[in-house]
């Protein structure tokens, strides 16, 4: 109901009125009117009122007088009223989701009912270079209008409110501002990799250059047979953006829209306590705190007593205290984390005019974002400035031109890319956040010094400034020299331009250990850099579409050509040795200089066609096809064809199912199988490449020499990879459409994909040259299914889709199966690893030998080659019999004592949508999730000190990880020398300079984690205020909300990690936010 309030509102005008009369005769669309029985009028103004199939009144539908901005919008009694309105003018009344009517005013008041639109299956979606009504759609397609996924999310990229919103489209991506979302169709394409194909108003762009507010709808085109009219670059599946177009005889409107957010980090790891390090530390066999001075432990442990009590004086701010025998020690505990994250902020404007006659229409618009990330720097920044147009004319009956233009630039600054990564490495809750080091506690130093911390390197790390312009122009003509004959053409010119500058300064410190450091080492390797980057892309494309009726026979034919070229430029200079280094740049450099450049450029060149069949709307045929061409290919090899196929079969339109159409209002299975070929390669993979360069060891009177690489072997058959689906799919809706979903089964073959061919001769010098050998296949399934319904002044929304799918590797040159390659048989993304069999426990070992420091395991238990284990240590199982832990030969046939564990597919993806309206309040929630993927993380997240061996004191310990094996007495005397305390640990025993760590954090099914997970994506609290209230004030519509990204967020992974997000790159955040849309 919400979506029935908004989009009536937006489409409502300036004015409204006391009451009128009008005498009404459709000329359009459906629905039913009857003349109320009233003496004509005399005041020229129109009345009536609006209702729905269940004769409830229908608030907000848009009633306008056609041909001028004369309109209104129905109040909550489903009443209007239109002043000035001369007998014999057309009014029109529509409603989102209901077939549109138009009336012809001869002076009485009317009453109309509006039916839903066609049921639903004549909604037109968008496909390759036209649309088609749905229902008669034989391929995998799905689409979504923008303002149904978005809603009041506070989102900035339009890819990330996508994520769950179309089964089978894969949104991935990092949470930093501006960082990218990267977009997959079913899974896997080729071991060489490959994305779908993204087309904004049928050319190639970036979806994350768009408003999310200038964005009308987007489509995924998931089969071969949708897809093959896009030929080598749809391989991967096609991404359809249309921006928003407005209709003709549209009123002018002027709409804005303001967000503003808050964001804050979410899922910190809990770090663990000093007295939990100084125990780690004891465990470890530290007994001094040597990295600062050779402290004791106890002499620590007791001036944490001391300092917490209050009771010990001369402790600087941030904890640090130099003791009476002149050690430093540290005893405040901080919160590492918290000091560099803090709230961040998003700023969303979005204002747009739209409006048109009967000939011309037109839009434009203009937005603005800001967001500031979480990070206390000033330098977390992303900044877009984004303007659009777009106007068509009807030059003629026969003749409409069209211009669409727009404009993005984007800013973002960050930290400098050679700064150390202080969020992921020195999370130590003993070591200072901020402040310095005094002089006098430092052994190198005669000034005081910024401690190494996070916090310091954050706010004194040089800034990376990033910023990416995109001019776009497309000019379209449309032809229409016969009745359902049009000819189309279209041009687009679209320039990327990146501009990045760097400098990685000189930074001083005081580390860990006391001592003063620079970063870099070398003080004249401070880097200055410029980077400029220019992609010039050209698009091309004219097609023509023609329909022809002949009684119960349907059919369409569509030809076209299309061809685009793109050209990549970089140039990179760089300096060392700045003289100032708060303002870099190229004449304060006093030090080496380099220049770094590259270029390339590739064109694709196509033909293609659609012929599509309908008889009596029951069998529906499709034939598509591409005879494709790409630079990227030998000569020989470069053009080839790709054909599909598909049908359909609506079984609710034959006469033995009449009985049904009561409650069943369509069932269509459909089938479709195609081909199409990838080139998501090297635009020169076959052209045996010499690199070029100056050698960094070699001099020639004082310069650089000049040096040429030995060329790479290539192979002249080098061609397309060659992608095949088959596609199986059944739609249905019930109960009056309230009830509607499709269901899908699909089978993706990716032959010839270019691999290493047979390995060469040692002497020959080259690695073997790629050739077309290798083949792959993806399984899955797709179902989504949604529920609409409407009781009283209550409607609400349910929705849910699921999808999933596995690659296997069918064919490789591998004819040992050596797990260090790709092998027939083999998942993509499998995980291999060990069997966990508990800990090694004293009963394992020779007792007496022990005791004397000879650590030998007792006959009959398994011992682990290459370590010297002892109690505490991981023990696994012996799979292969031979009584060691050993990787075997590393092949399938003999991968030693390993298994394969899990995978980190993430399977079983899915999403859900719920919605409830109550007189324009409005409450939408929505759940995404993956139901099983298999994890290896180790390192920082899963064990102490991040298993890093001598220098582990340097890296984080966790509150999860102190629950490690330890024994109940170390004393060789004592009768519970090394007996385990705690033999049902999570952990293992503690290492600090020991040899056994390696084999103790080797991958196994101990720690392998379960990384699947169910996220509150949104919650959004909205009211549309009536339109009987706002239209007095010359407001068509007002809406406020209330707003929550990321929620929570249930999972089983360690505290810190977000299943989205598996580093610590950056914090994943929630974000909460509040706005305000208003239409006049």
């Amino acid at each position: 109901m919400r979506k029935k309030y908004l989009s009536a509102a937006l489409a409502a005008t300036l004015l409204s009125t006391a009451a009128a009369t009008v005498h009404a005769q459709p000329t359009e669309g459906g629905g039913s009117y009857e003349s109320v029985a009233t003496a004509p009028q005399s005041n020229s103004k129109c009345t009536g009122f609006v209702t729905d199939e269940d004769d409830e009144p229908l608030a907000g539908a848009s009633v306008f007088v056609v041909g001028t901005q004369n309109g209104a919008s129905t109040d909550v009694d489903g009443k209007f009223s239109l002043a000035n309105v001369a007998k014999g003018a057309k009014i029109k009344i529509s409603f989102i989701g209901y077939n549109p009517i138009e009336v012809e005013w001869t002076g009485a008041p009317i009453s109309v009912k509006l039916v839903p639109a066609g049921d639903a299956l004549d909604e037109v979606v968008v496909v390759g270079f036209g649309v088609q009504k749905k229902s008669d759609l034989t391929g995998s397609v799905a689409q979504v209008k923008m303002d149904d996924v978005l809603g009041d999310r506070p989102v900035i990229n339009a890819a990330a409110a996508l994520q769950g919103a179309i089964p089978g489209l894969m949104v991935s991506g990092g949470s930093g501002p501006g960082q990218s979302k990267s977009l997959n169709i079913r899974g896997d394409l080729s071991i060489n990799g490959g994305s779908p194909l993204v087309l904004i108003d049928n050319v190639e762009g970036d979806i994350s250059q768009l408003s999310p507010d200038d964005i009308e709808s987007v489509t995924t085109l998931k089969d071969a047979a949708a897809a093959a009219i896009y030929g080598a670059r749809a391989a991967g599946g096609v991404v359809l953006i249309t921006t928003k177009r407005p209709a003709k005889d549209a009123r002018f409107n002027i709409t804005y829209g303001f967000s503003q957010g808050w964001e804050r980090s979410i899922n910190r790891p809990q770090q663990a306590s000093l007295t939990d390090y100084i125990a780690a530390y004891r465990e470890a066999g530290y007994s001094s705190q040597y990295w600062a001075g050779d402290g004791n432990l106890d002499t620590w442990e007791e001036l944490i007593g001391q300092y917490r009590q209050g009771t010990l004086e001369g402790v600087l701010d941030n904890g640090i205290y130099k003791h009476t025998d002149g050690k430093i020690y540290y005893l405040k505990e901080s919160d590492v984390q918290g000091s560099i994250l803090g709230t961040g902020a998003l700023t969303n404007h979005n204002i747009s005019m739209s409006g048109g006659t009967d000939k011309v229409r037109f839009r434009m618009s203009g937005n603005y974002s800001r967001e500031n990330g979480p990070l206390i720097t000033n330098k977390d920044l992303y900044v877009r400035k984004a303007i659009t147009s777009f106007i068509s004319a009807d030059v003629t009956s026969w003749f409409t031109q069209e211009l669409s233009m727009f404009y993005t630039h984007t800013k973002n600054t960050g930290l400098s890319g050679n700064i150390r990564d202080p969020y992921a490495t020195r999370l130590i809750s003993w070591y200072p956040v901020d402040g310095y080091m005094p002089a006098e506690y430092l052994t190198n130093s005669d000034e005081d010094l910024i401690i190494d911390s996070p916090k310091n390197s954050y706010m004194v790390s040089p800034v990376a400034h990033n910023s990416h312009s995109i001019p776009r122009i497309q000019v379209k003509s449309i032809l229409k020299p016969l009745k359902n004959w049009t000819i189309t053409g279209e041009y687009t010119y679209n320039q990327n331009s990146y501009d990045y500058k760097t400098y990685s300064g000189v930074i001083t410190y005081a580390d860990v250990q006391l001592a003063k450091k620079t970063y870099p080492t070398d003080p004249t390797k401070d880097v200055y850099g410029i980077c400029k980057d220019v992609t010039k892309y050209n698009a091309l494309n004219i097609y023509s579409n023609y329909s022809l009726d002949l009684g119960k026979h349907h059919i369409t034919a569509m030809l076209g050509f299309n061809q685009e070229s793109y050209g990549y430029s970089r140039l990179y200079p760089t300096i060392q040795g700045q003289a100032v280094i708060t303002v870099p740049s190229f004449g304060g450099g006093t030090g080496e200089k380099n220049i770094g450049e590259s270029y390339s450029e590739y064109t694709i060149r196509g033909g293609f066609g659609r012929f599509t069949y309908n008889f009596d709307e029951r069998y529906l045929l499709s034939v598509s096809g591409r005879y494709d061409g790409s630079s990227k290919f030998p000569k020989e090899n470069r053009f080839g064809f790709f054909p599909s196929v598909s049908a359909a079969w609506r079984i609710t339109q034959e006469k033995f199912m009449e009985g049904t159409r009561r409650w069943l209002n369509e069932l269509k299975p459909r089938v479709s199988y195609g081909s199409i070929g990838n080139q998501a390669i090297s635009p020169y993979g076959f052209v045996a490449n010499m690199s070029i360069g100056q050698s960094t060891t070699w001099l020639s009177g004082g310069n650089k020499v000049t040096v040429i690489g030995v060329p790479g072997l290539v192979r002249g058959n080098y061609t397309w990879e060659t992608v095949k689906t088959l596609n199986i799919g059944l739609d249905f809706r019930l109960f009056n459409n309230r009830l509607q979903g499709s269901a899908e089964w699909y089978r993706r073959s990716t032959s010839g994909m270019l691999a290493a061919g047979s390995e060469l001769p040692s002497t020959v010098g080259a690695s073997a040259p790629l050739q077309n050998i290798a083949d792959m296949r993806t399984d899955g399934y797709e179902i989504s299914i949604n529920w609409n319904d409407r009781i009283g002044d209550w409607s609400y929304r349910v929705g849910f889709n699921l999808y999933d799918h596995m690659s296997k590797i069918t064919k490789f040159n591998n004819k040992t199966g050596d797990l260090a390659q790709w092998y027939a048989g083999c998942e993509l993304n499998q995980i291999w690893g060990y069997v966990s069999d508990g800990y090694y426990s004293i009963d394992d070992f020779d007792l007496e030998k022990a005791k004397k420091g000879t650590w030998e395991l007792n006959e009959g238990v398994t011992s682990i080659q290459g370590y010297n284990v002892r109690p505490g240590d991981m023990k696994f199982k012996d799979l292969d019999g031979d009584g060691v832990i050993t990787t075997g030969a590393n092949t399938v046939n003999d991968p030693g004592d390993r298994k394969v564990l899990g995978n980190s597919t993430s399977r079983f993806q899915f999403g859900a949508n719920a919605g409830v309206n109550w007189k324009g309040i409005d409450l939408d929630i929505m759940l995404q999730g993956v139901g099983k993927r298999d994890y290896w993380l180790g390192g920082h997240s899963m064990f102490p000190f991040g298993a890093s061996g001598a220098d582990g004191v340097f890296h984080p310990l966790y509150y999860n990880q102190t629950d490690y094996w330890t024994a109940k007495s170390y004393d060789p005397e004592s009768p519970d020398y090394m007996v385990a305390e705690n033999p049902n640990a999570e952990l293992f025993r503690i290492y600090g300079q020991e040899q056994n760590i390696g084999s103790n954090t080797r991958t196994s099914d101990k720690y392998l984690q379960n990384a699947a997970y169910l996220r509150i994506k949104n919650v959004t609290l909205g009211y549309t205020f009536p339109a009987k209230l706002i239209n007095k004030l010359c407001i068509n519509q007002l809406r406020v909300y209330g707003s929550v990204e990321n929620l929570h967020t249930f999972t089983s992974l360690p505290k810190g990690y977000d299943p989205e997000s598996m580093s610590w790159s950056y914090p994943f955040y929630r974000t909460w936010s509040v706005g305000a849309t208003i239409t006049f």
